[in-house]
């Protein structure tokens, strides 16, 4: 019984241990949907879930990943994307990578003049992505604040991908695709 016991707690311990670093070094950093709807209905309200900034320190986002990034400002007022930024964790996809043309036209985004995906989007201009710059939309493309708004992000402002749901526990896993269609717009949580 004591081995037992022993054994349980050198385990909680290093689990503990692990935990604190990874969250101390911006490794795995769990994030609060907080209402907001900008990527509903991939995340809902008071999803909870994680980012992991391992993977990016030995490659760059690709497009197509749900990123976590650091920023100025707050939700419903001027959102700056700043790699020094703590005040609010912004959420969203990556549409355009380092020398894209991202734009929008006919209710569709075109990366390069391939079509993106099909979830309508309000057109806009093409934008050229320089080295080191990303182009971000948030799914529910009706009602969220992204790239449109603040122009592409810096790399460096990127610190995670977010990777799993894990609460409710209903809808524990990793990121639903967004479908494709008329995103939800503005609603209340």
């Amino acid at each position: 019984m004591r081995k037992w016991l022993a054994w349980t707690l050198g385990v909680v311990l290093v689990l503990a241990v692990t935990l604190f670093i990874l969250d101390r070094t911006w490794l795995l950093v769990p994030i609060v949907a907080g209402g907001g709807v900008s990527n509903a209905h991939t995340i809902q309200c008071d999803d909870r879930y994680l980012a992991e900034g391992f993977t990016y320190h030995f490659r760059d986002p690709r497009r197509g990943e749900m990123v976590a990034i650091h920023a100025r400002g707050k939700v419903g007022g001027p959102v700056t994307p700043d790699p020094q930024g703590r005040d609010l964790d912004l959420t969203k996809r990556v549409v355009g990578v380092p020398g894209d043309q991202v734009e929008a036209h006919g209710g569709r985004v075109y990366v390069n003049g391939e079509k993106f995906d099909d979830i309508a989007t309000k057109d806009f201009k093409r934008v050229d992505l320089g080295s080191k710059q990303y182009f971000v939309l948030g799914d529910n493309r009706s009602f969220s604040q992204d790239s449109r708004v603040f122009g592409p992000i810096p790399r460096d402002a990127i610190f995670g991908r977010v990777f799993l749901i894990y609460w409710p526990l209903s809808r524990f896993g990793g990121l639903p695709a967004r479908g494709s269609g008329r995103p939800p717009g503005q609603f209340s949580c």
